[in-house]
């Protein structure tokens, strides 16, 4: 290629916007890098995800060939993530305003974070580096963090206790780190009202609602034996989202509040392995629905959804404790000197909160081990057309859901779940 040449090449499948180009990637690595020589030679842009990795956002991996002062053909991939442009994403996302809000995240919070975890020692990446918040072009640019090993985990197979406690030890940084940073700007996180289960919006309601009524007409097709939870279900269900926001809502100023992900699942980690395949570090994306909120989202939501079978089904005290005892360690460490609770008092805060744990297994976690992806997009997920139909039923007959879901249902009616709580 001639120098002073630009292309770019876009992954004809992709309806990329015409601006990203070779051209908007000179001028962001330009000032990225303080080099107005620096002049770009090519710029690849395609998918970053196979249909049914994503729902609630556009992503493009994207390669870029440059040249700058002190490098000649430098090489270098980056992640674009933008917000759809139409359709029913647009328009339900944006009731959560789930865009602006990581922006404000990525912006105004996770430096502070970081800078937190540096401040004790910990020099760890934990999240992605941004090189750009364009709210111009309504996009966010990130390092690629494949290009320095870190991989998605199979979101089939589920995370085994190595990869799980990585994550739950990650989660702990993120919650003492945010407790530290409320103490000392206590308003830091006021406008984080919205998590997945909200009532600022009911936008996702009708997901919900779908999802349950999908699974009991599932389990009456079910030897007789299965029918009691049929039933179960039924009498459960004009309870069933209002007990799910009823986690979200703070009850007591003795409750523990922290900023939660709120969609902590293994497609929004990355992990980086040694030579022997052992998992190292991980990596937490995806900040669309963080709300100020109990950690307890976090702690149902990632074990119900990404762990493996045994994990969720033998080891929750288990991993309760595990997390537990690495928040109560970092928030020492960060000398946080606000109400904290003991284990006993959070395990007391847990039981209040549990129906999370069925509200995810029932709702998320058949969309997220679906491998059927013919009819897997937001449309699908929240519409209710005959596509929208078969893709619901698609999900809630998949065997390997059924052997899950079978084995959580006696233990979520033995502690109660199933009922209307108060």
């Amino acid at each position: 290629m001639q120098a002073g040449t630009q292309e770019s090449v876009i992954d004809a499948t992709d309806e990329t916007p015409e601006w990203l180009n070779a051209e908007y990637f000179e001028k962001v690595l330009q000032k990225v890098r303080d080099d107005t020589s620096l002049s770009v030679q090519q710029v690849e842009v395609k998918s970053a995800f196979p249909k049914g990795v994503n729902y609630a956002s556009i992503i493009y991996r994207v390669r870029v060939v440059f040249r700058a002062k002190d490098q000649f053909n430098c090489t270098r991939s980056y992640i674009v993530k933008a917000m759809p442009e139409e359709g029913l994403a647009k328009q339900k996302l944006g009731e959560y305003n789930v865009h602006g809000k990581e922006m404000d995240i990525y912006q105004l919070v996770i430096p502070e974070l970081k800078q937190l975890m540096r401040s004790i020692g910990d020099n760890s990446v934990l999240y992605p580096t941004t090189l750009t918040i364009d709210r111009t072009k309504n996009i966010m640019v990130f390092d690629d963090l494949s290009s320095k090993g870190y991989i998605m985990a199979d979101r089939f197979a589920g995370l085994d206790l190595l990869h799980t406690k990585l994550t739950l030890k990650l989660m702990a940084k993120l919650h003492a780190g945010s407790l530290e940073l409320t103490s000392m700007h206590p308003t830091i996180f006021k406008g984080y009202k919205t998590g997945m289960v909200t009532r600022e919006t009911d936008a996702f309601y009708p997901l919900f609602y779908s999802n349950f009524d999908a699974l009991t007409e599932e389990i009456s097709t079910w030897d007789q034996e299965w029918h009691y939870y049929a039933n179960k279900l039924r009498k459960l269900r004009p309870h069933f989202v209002e007990q799910g926001l009823k986690v979200y809502d703070h009850q007591s100023d003795d409750d523990l509040r922290v900023l939660s992900h709120s969609d902590l699942w293994v497609n929004n980690l990355l992990f980086k392995y040694d030579a022997n395949g052992k998992p190292i570090d991980v990596v937490l994306l995806d900040f669309q629905f963080c709300c100020y909120s109990t950690p307890i989202v976090d702690l149902c939501y990632f074990i119900f959804t990404s762990t493996q079978d045994f994990l969720r089904q033998n080891c929750f005290d288990e991993l309760v404790q595990y997390y537990y005892y690495n928040l109560a360690n970092y928030v020492k460490k960060l000398k946080y000197t606000g109400k904290f609770p003991t284990l006993h008092e959070f395990q007391r805060q847990l039981l209040k909160k549990l129906f999370y744990a069925v509200f995810t297994s029932i709702v998320c976690l058949p969309v997220q081990i679906n491998e059927d992806t013919t009819d897997a997009d937001f449309d699908a997920l929240l519409g209710s057309d005959e596509r929208a139909c078969r893709f619901r039923k698609t999900v809630m007959s998949n065997k390997k859901y059924h052997k899950i879901i079978k084995g959580l249902l006696p233990t979520f009616d033995r502690k109660g779940l199933l009922e209307k709580l108060e």
